[in-house]
């Protein structure tokens, strides 16, 4: 079979239009068991994952490697949210295999020599047909990022999954995809660029290794609305869990300043019209 018939096959599978292959076993096995893990992960010398490589924010990984410290703690909110990503992620891998489909290799550990000492080190989501996959949850919204070939790339997926297959010396490679609201499935191929991929292990190790941060760029902030003076933080910076470090001279040395929206918190590095509703 092929990755290409992926998505209808699950679901004629669902449907009840396509028997379930003879190894299914109809499990989610998702754990939060290493929400408990309370020993410190530390970074081998000389060591970047995929998943930072991508990254649009060079600030970000110089303190997650120069700095760690310097994070806040993730809250109970995005520790559910982050598990329920690696739910849909076993829903849809077990799909596939249901659906008879090759699912190889998942979490596999993959490893990057990028020279100099220097590696790159991750865990693919799979490898379905032969074809690496990365399995993305998504709402409605962030799905389009995907349909517009990931031009807006706030965190850096593309560059992770192309460093993925160029590892792994593929030429292939895609995003499958399941959103949240409808259980909608979609599965995005994308053009491999390993010159590319290849450039930006670069670029990320020459950041890393620069010796103070203030010479490296911020992330520029973007008005709060189409009509408000505010600016707050991109979306890249609003998830990042250095942010309150990074911008700790905005609104005039006071830091971040964070409004209560029904939408989610936002995070302003300058107000100019103090906003009516909660501020923490």
């Amino acid at each position: 079979m092929k990755v290409d018939t992926l998505v209808s096959d699950i679901y004629k599978l669902a449907e009840g239009a396509l028997a379930p292959a003879k190894d299914s076993d109809y499990t989610v096995s998702a754990s939060y068991a290493k929400w408990f893990e309370k020993e410190e992960k530390v970074r081998d010398p000389k060591t970047l994952y995929f998943s930072e490589v991508g990254d649009p924010c060079a600030r970000k990984l110089w303190y997650k490697v120069n700095k760690p410290e310097a994070a806040t703690a993730i809250d109970g909110n995005l520790r559910i949210k982050f598990f329920y990503g690696d739910m849909l992620e076993e829903l849809v891998l077990g799909l596939a295999k249901s659906a008879g489909h090759s699912v190889e290799g998942q979490q596999q550990r993959v490893e990057y020599d990028a020279g100099d000492g220097w590696k790159i080190r991750g865990r693919i989501d799979a490898i379905i047909d032969g074809v690496p996959v990365d399995v993305k949850s998504v709402t409605k919204f962030s799905e389009e990022k995907f349909k517009g070939g990931l031009k807006d790339d706030p965190f850096g997926y593309y560059m992770q999954l192309c460093g993925y297959a160029t590892t792994l010396n593929s030429s292939s490679a895609g995003f499958l995809t399941i959103q949240k609201e409808l259980g909608h499935i979609n599965y995005y191929p994308i053009d491999v660029n390993t010159g590319l991929f290849k450039l930006q292990v670069a670029h990320t190790i020459g950041a890393v290794e620069e010796k103070d941060v203030t010479m490296l760029p911020q992330m520029k902030p973007v008005p709060q609305s189409a009509t408000s003076k505010n600016m707050k933080l991109c979306t890249s910076c609003s998830y990042c869990s250095y942010k309150e470090e990074c911008w700790k001279d905005a609104n005039d040395g006071v830091g971040i300043r964070t409004f209560l929206y029904s939408g989610g918190p936002v995070y302003l590095v300058r107000v100019e019209d103090v906003p009516r509703v909660t501020e923490v």
